[in-house]
């Protein structure tokens, strides 16, 4: 009796016996729900803790963070950003550890707009909180596409 191995699916489609790990559209979908979810967690401790989560956008408006715009900035930004990296992997596998770093990079450089804008502590930290998680998700979800790449390589 022998069994047959693990079948799993590359970025273009092919099957390959024995590959480790998350197929690109399992850790890009995971990276996308799990960095929503996280968000949509620091909004909720944020608002328990007495956060407001008004943005004054100048010129007298005022934007509130609500669940449905955490979860568009959490979602949107990892799909798109990923889904490119993976479709430009097709060409040049060296895109993905790129990508990595703009990823983590543009993370962290927009936490510089809730930490100048003149909100509570509170918001300011959570909105910060919030620009981190999506840089270490796209950053763990294009290392597991990269590794897949490499394992399917020395196979």
């Amino acid at each position: 009796m022998s069994a047959t191995p693990p079948q799993s699916h590359t970025p273009t489609g092919a099957t390959k016996p024995g590959r480790p790990g998350l197929s690109w559209w399992q850790a890009g979908g995971l990276a996308a729900v799990v960095t929503t979810l996280a968000n949509l967690a620091v909004l909720l401790a944020g608002r328990a803790a007495g956060g407001s989560f008004a943005i004054d956008e100048g010129g007298g408006e005022t934007h509130e963070v609500t669940a449905l715009v955490v979860a568009q900035f959490s979602a949107i930004p990892i799909v798109v950003g990923f889904g490119t990296a993976v479709l430009l992997a097709l060409v040049w596998s060296g895109v993905l550890r790129l990508a990595q770093v703009v990823g983590a990079v543009l993370a962290l450089a927009t936490i510089a707009g809730p930490v100048t804008s003149d909100v509570d502590v509170v918001t300011q930290v959570a909105l910060s909180v919030m620009h981190v998680i999506p840089g270490v998700a796209i950053v763990w979800a294009l290392e597991v596409v990269r590794r897949r790449n490499v394992s399917a390589t020395t196979s």
